[in-house]
């Protein structure tokens, strides 16, 4: 078991997808009351199930103030805190190139990519910093947030602002005990990496599963990450087991990075 982590309290974003729904499951296995926060309702529930007694589900627009002070409340109502928040609401927009992709379409990307990183990080620190025990804080970024790629630019952007983000944040929250860390995923296993093989393909003109060939070509272990190998770091940085790791950028990519 890491340290650190039963019986504390975790928040996730994101939660009913590949990599958060995976956070969750690890999170729980190591003994946290986990609450889980995603706009897809259904998914929630049936994540529900499967993780049983212990959890909070939250339906919630992860873009709001107004939802994001909704889910840290509800949070610190039923379990008494917030130990651990991971910021990992995403989503990958439209594929294409710059001047055909639409001004809505950006912005949604920035909304929920980095916006909704602002506000979780916000509401988290101003909970940690009046807790005995501060905590523990997770952006999720991505390779893409370290490196450019064609037909991606707005999820790109958003990536790399994360981790601006991430750079002044962890200033502030270091003299408050607060601990802030990003975790860079390369290529995984997900929903999402279904979407963009099909996009990105399209736009080279082969189809998903060429694209998906090519891009595991690349990865020096041959392969796309699992979600759980992905959610095993996530763990370990939310984890006590780490104490001195404040405002780095951790790559999980099978060696894609550098």
């Amino acid at each position: 078991m890491l340290k650190g982590i039963a019986g504390g309290t975790a928040v996730v974003t994101g939660a009913a997808g590949g990599i958060g729904a995976a956070v969750c499951r690890r999170l729980k296995a190591e003994g946290a009351h986990v609450v889980a926060v995603d706009l897809d309702g259904d998914a929630l529930e049936k994540l529900a199930v499967e993780l049983g007694d212990d959890v909070l589900m939250v339906s919630a627009d992860v873009t709001s103030e107004e939802e994001t002070q909704r889910f840290f409340g509800a949070a610190v109502e039923r379990f008494g805190s917030v130990d651990m928040f991971h910021a990992n609401a995403g989503i990958e927009g439209t594929v294409g190139p710059v001047s055909q992709l639409s001004v809505d379409m950006f912005d949604r990307v920035m909304r929920v990519n980095v916006r909704s990183v602002f506000l979780g990080a916000a509401a988290a620190a101003r909970q940690m910093r009046d807790q005995p025990e501060r905590g523990r804080i997770l952006f999720t970024s991505s390779l893409a947030g370290m490196m450019g790629n064609a037909g991606v630019a707005p999820y790109v952007a958003s990536k790399h602002a994360v981790l601006g983000l991430l750079k002044s944040f962890a200033k502030e929250v270091g003299p408050l005990g607060i601990r802030v860390n990003a975790l860079c995923p390369g290529v995984v296993r997900t929903r999402m990496m279904d979407s963009l093989e099909v996009g990105l393909g399209e736009l080279a003109g082969i189809d998903g599963s060429a694209l998906k060939a090519a891009l595991e070509a690349q990865v020096p272990l041959g392969r796309y990450a699992t979600p759980d190998e992905i959610a095993a770091t996530a763990a370990w940085l939310l984890s006590d087991e780490v104490p001195y790791m404040h405002g780095e950028m951790v790559t999980v990519g099978g060696g894609l990075w550098p």
